[in-house]
């Protein structure tokens, strides 16, 4: 079922179909600042998030596309459909065909969305898309398939409370990104800078959104379209935070079998009290289960 709709630009949410939806959209923005400062050559592109919490489960399929001014723009759709959905990617494309025979640019959907006429034409546009392909979509049959891909952990980090605790990066390439050189200092600091950015996503999911945030994934362009994935998960009072490219479906296997051995840890079964020192075994540890899956 379709939950909403909305068009993003750079830091506006420019319309959104359900008022009860704007926190979740406005999550976008935040992976976007993430998105930013990992990826500063742009070629990531977000394609869904997913969403757990004690209302249910909920995706956020997204269509975002760089401009030719550097503008990000985001087509999204919400609901409790699975992202590789056939149906709701035709929704997608029809949503933007429509919207784009309105607006034939950005610019054009920037400049109407000040008016009261904008919303208007793009419910009518939502309106029409919900009435077609409701009944296909709750019919819908998906099977899931392992591609062969080269999988690689990028990143893993535990953080409680929106406070990084352990932030281990291990593509440490993506320095080359900012021409950085590859340091023990250097890695510390990006590696830090990346949990805050993580944790900040997570606890502006809870506090806006009222849900938690499970899943984000992007494409690649500038690595032949390769998926990558951030996966979250809650252990007790703690997030452990991952990042990962590959295959979508062997990366979460990875990732399940990394939280069932991370929960065994009695560190991580107390009450965080504002010291890092019982946890730095942690990193250790990490290391030598991530190897094991490297």
């Amino acid at each position: 079922m379709i939950t909403g709709f909305a068009i993003i630009l750079d830091d506006k949410v420019l319309y959104v179909s359900n008022e009860n939806k704007y926190p979740s959209f406005e999550i976008v923005l935040f992976v976007e600042m993430l998105i930013s400062s990992i990826n500063p050559k742009n070629f990531w592109r977000l394609t869904n998030i997913f969403f757990e919490g004690d209302t249910g489960k909920e995706r956020m399929i997204i269509k975002h596309t760089v401009t030719e001014s550097d503008q990000n723009l985001f087509f999204c759709i919400t609901g409790d459909f699975l992202s590789n959905s056939e149906e709701v990617n035709k929704i997608m494309t029809e949503y933007i065909e429509k919207v784009s025979a309105n607006y034939e640019t950005p610019e054009k959907i920037k400049e109407a969305s000040t008016k009261s006429e904008f919303s208007k034409v793009i419910k009518l546009i939502t309106g029409y898309l919900w009435d077609k392909y409701r009944f296909s979509l709750e019919d819908e049959n998906i099977e899931l398939k392992c591609v062969d891909t080269e999988n690689k952990i990028i990143y893993c980090g535990i953080s409680t409370q929106g406070l990084p605790i352990i932030s281990q990066l291990y593509d440490q390439t993506l320095l080359n990104n900012f021409h950085r050189e590859i340091t023990p200092e250097n890695i510390d600091l990006f590696s830090s800078n990346l949990s805050a950015k993580l944790a900040t996503i997570a606890m502006n999911t809870q506090i806006r959104a009222k849900t938690n945030i499970k899943e984000i994934h992007f494409n690649d362009l500038e690595d032949n379209g390769c998926k990558k994935l951030i996966l979250y998960s809650d252990i007790n009072d703690f997030s452990l935070d991952f990042i990962a490219s590959g295959d979508i479906v062997k990366i979460k296997e990875i990732f399940k079998q990394l939280v069932e051995k991370i929960s065994q840890e009695q560190v991580l079964k107390k009450e965080f009290l504002g010291d890092l020192k019982p946890y730095r075994s942690l990193k250790t540890h990490l290391d030598n289960v991530i190897k094991k899956f490297d």
